[in-house]
């Protein structure tokens, strides 16, 4: 399994999926769009094996909501510091999307 889901507990993304999902979203215009319109769907193209009905059980990744995903260029800016901080055990605590235009004032403010 790909990631954790027990109860109530947040879910939390494997290093695999994180990388898989940091790589696609800075070549993939596919997943970039999935991302915008079902992350479930970005997600499992990324690796996560959680079912649709898993992840509605479960607290939702409400933090990877985005309206306008920020560019490749700018996703692979930040992509040390985004794999960090949704690798991190508080990543699900806060809104971490790389939602366009908020990456840089997100991230340095953990």
């Amino acid at each position: 399994m790909q990631a954790q889901a027990l109860g109530n507990e947040k879910l939390h993304l494997t290093a695999g999926v994180v990388d898989r999902l940091l790589d696609l979203l800075c070549t993939d215009d596919r997943c970039r769009r999935l991302v915008t319109q079902n992350r479930h769907a970005a997600l499992v193209q990324a690796g996560y094996e959680l079912s649709e009905e898993e992840l509605r059980a479960a607290v939702p990744f409400s933090c990877l909501t985005v309206e306008r995903l920020a560019g490749k260029a700018a996703i692979a800016g930040a992509r040390k510091e985004l794999r960090a901080h949704l690798l991190a055990d508080a990543a699900y605590n806060n809104p971490h999307a790389p939602e366009a235009g908020v990456t840089d004032a997100v991230l340095r403010h953990n």
